[in-house]
C-alpha cells in the first residue's frame, strides 16, 4: 500500500521532469545528476501509488495521473515560494497591515500625503486609515485596536509613544468681498466683534481650546454665529458669507469660489499641532519603518502650503 507521504523536494523534481520531459535536462536544471533525480521520481510514484511518467517510448510522456499532479504541484510550489518571500518581507518590515486613526482636520492634506508616500515606498503594506476624534484615537491606541494615530493630543505622559509631526500657523478664512481683504495687514484685534465661525466647544477639541486661549490672551471677543466641528464645514459656511474663521494653514488646500485666505499675525505660541502616536508597546519592525515614511511625508512636503518643520 502506498505511504501517501512525499517530500517537498520530490515535487520540485517531478515538476522539472514534467516541464522538460527529459531527465537529463531536468537534472541540469536542478543542478544534480540524473540517477538521483530518477530515484526521487520513483520514490514519489511509490509514495503516491501511481505512475507519473510513461517511459515505454523514446520520449518521456506524462501519464493522466502525472498531468493532473503537475497542475497541483505547480500551484503548491508557487504558494510555498510566495509564503517564503512573504515571511522574509515581514521580517524586514516590508509586508503587513497598518491601521491609523486620524482627526478629520488632518484629512485635508496630511493623510493623503502619507497614503501616497506609503504606496510609493512600501507598496506591500496595507494602509487602513479611519477618521476619529482625538480621544477615540488615544483609547484605541492604548487598547491595541489601532497601530498609529494622528491626533491633536500626545496623551498623558507615558501613555503613548508620541512625536510632534506637524506644527503650523493659523490663517484667516474670509468670504470674497469681505472688508478685511482690503487691509494690508490683518491682526487679531480686527476680529473683535466680527461675525465668526468657531470650532465647536463640544466637538472642536484642541483647535477650539487654542482659539479660546488666543482670544482670552488678547482680550478680544469675536461674535460667534456658528460652531462646527469640522474644518471643511467651517470653510463652506465662510464661503457663503456667514462669517470669518481661523483655520490651520493646511486648510488652504480646500479651494472654493467665494473663499479667500489671508495670513494673520498671531505668534508662534498659538499653532495647530498634530502628533503621530503609537501604543505604549515597543513598535514592530514594520511599524517603525512605516513611522519613518510617515514622518518624511509630513516634515518634507512638496507643496508650498504644507507645515513648517516640527519644533
Amino acid at each position: 500500500m502506498a505511504s501517501e507521504k512525499f517530500e517537498f523536494f520530490q515535487l520540485r523534481c517531478f515538476v522539472a521532469v514534467a516541464e522538460e520531459l527529459n531527465f537529463r535536462r531536468a537534472a541540469e536544471r536542478l543542478n544534480m545528476t540524473q540517477p538521483p533525480l530518477s530515484r526521487q521520481i520513483r520514490l514519489l510514484e511509490h509514495a503516491m501509488g501511481v505512475t507519473l511518467f510513461d517511459r515505454s517510448k523514446r520520449q518521456v510522456m506524462l501519464t493522466p495521473a502525472g498531468a493532473n499532479l503537475l497542475v497541483s504541484a505547480t500551484e503548491i510550489l508557487q504558494r510555498a515560494e510566495f509564503a517564503l518571500l512573504s515571511a522574509r518581507q515581514a521580517e524586514r518590515g516590508e509586508l503587513g497591515a497598518v491601521s491609523m486613526g486620524f482627526v478629520p482636520s488632518a484629512g485635508v492634506g496630511f493623510v493623503p500625503d502619507i497614503a501616497a508616500a506609503l504606496t510609493r515606498e512600501m507598496p506591500d503594506v496595507r494602509f487602513r486609515p479611519a477618521e476619529m476624534m482625538s480621544y477615540e484615537i488615544v483609547e484605541a491606541l492604548i487598547s491595541g485596536q489601532l497601530d498609529l494615530g494622528l491626533t491633536r493630543s500626545p496623551g498623558r505622559r507615558g501613555e503613548l509613544n508620541a512625536q510632534l509631526a506637524v506644527s503650523e500657523p493659523f490663517v484667516l478664512a474670509l468670504p470674497a468681498g469681505h472688508r478685511l481683504l482690503a487691509r494690508d495687514e490683518i491682526t487679531l484685534f480686527d476680529l473683535d466683534s466680527t461675525d465668526f465661525i468657531a470650532y465647536s466647544s463640544e466637538r472642536g477639541g484642541a483647535l477650539r481650546k487654542i482659539q479660546d486661549a488666543l482670544f482670552a490672551n488678547e482680550g478680544i471677543s469675536p461674535r460667534i454665529r456658528f460652531e462646527l466641528s469640522q474644518t471643511h464645514s467651517i470653510l463652506h459656511f465662510v464661503n457663503r458669507g456667514l462669517g470669518i474663521a481661523l483655520v490651520p494653514r493646511s486648510s488652504m488646500q480646500l479651494s472654493l469660489d467665494g473663499l479667500r485666505y489671508r495670513p494673520i499675525a498671531i505668534g508662534d505660541r498659538f499653532r495647530s499641532k498634530i502628533y503621530l502616536c503609537s501604543g505604549p508597546k515597543t513598535p514592530s519592525v514594520l511599524l517603525a519603518r512605516v513611522v519613518e515614511v510617515m514622518m518624511r511625508a509630513l516634515t518634507h512636503p512638496n507643496g508650498y502650503l504644507r507645515s513648517d518643520p516640527p519644533e
